[in-house]
């Protein structure tokens, strides 16, 4: 009996950890052989090789910077979201009741980019 809770209990954590590791972003790519990397407290680290970041995961978002933590097998570096791309999922847009956008030509004042000139309650 104890052998099979025990293979019971075994089981869940491999699957709760597998279902942890797939929602867990990770840094997919690079575009350079090396990427400037900085510390927690944004201290230069230098360059660092692309291979230290393919694959590891992404620990959150550096609210200073914007920078993304990425948790590499020599600790925590931040770098620029313009060198990496990554499995993150984009934010879903926020909710308008906008239902029709004109175009950039539809602004007859000249003082705004048009986006919004046309906008018009839902469902009109």
């Amino acid at each position: 009996m104890k052998k099979i809770l025990s293979l019971g209990l075994l089981c869940t954590t491999i699957l709760l950890s597998q279902a942890q590791a797939a929602s867990t972003p990770t840094v997919s790519g690079v575009f350079e052989k090396t990427v400037h990397a900085f510390a927690e407290n944004h201290a230069p680290l230098g360059q660092i090789p692309a291979s230290d970041l393919l694959n590891q995961p992404v620990a959150g978002i550096d609210e200073e910077t914007g920078f993304l933590k990425v948790q590499t097998p020599k600790g925590l570096v931040l770098v620029a979201r313009a060198a990496v791309t990554t499995t993150m999922t984009a934010a879903a847009p926020r909710e308008t009741s906008c239902s029709y956008i004109g175009t950039l030509a539809a602004s007859g004042t000249g003082s705004s980019s048009g986006f919004a000139n046309n906008c018009k309650a839902g469902g009109r």
